[in-house]
């Protein structure tokens, strides 16, 4: 009996929210497509039996296996062997740059 009307209060309190929810939704932008918690709820019931295509392509990709690589061979395979993305020679420039503009910024002292 007690888990009976425990699922009725549950039922009741998930009424309940739909309607707030409801209530909530209703007083949306102007211009705006209005739909409310209850529609949503029917569209998405009716989708499960013909999802989109976005939907089956997560679905497919979700359930491939995944593959156990080691760090090393992630690394070999996707090593860039361009250019690396910091050179020293700029990053020496550009801080000779900055210290002869901090020089020039900051006030001599007379004591030292």
């Amino acid at each position: 009996m007690a888990v009976l009307v425990g699922i009725l209060v549950s039922l009741l309190v998930a009424f309940a929210v739909l309607i707030l929810a409801g209530v909530a939704a209703g007083s949306g932008a102007p211009g705006e497509e209005r739909t409310g918690p209850w529609r949503s709820f029917r569209a998405g019931w009716a989708a499960r039996k013909h999802p989109d295509a976005d939907q089956t392509a997560a679905a497919a990709a979700a359930s491939v296996r995944p593959v156990d690589v080691s760090l090393d061979e992630f690394l070999r395979a996707t090593a860039d062997e361009g250019d690396p993305y910091l050179q020293v020679d700029d990053l020496a420039d550009t801080l000779q740059r900055a210290s002869r503009k901090a020089a020039r910024a900051l006030p001599r002292q007379r004591g030292a």
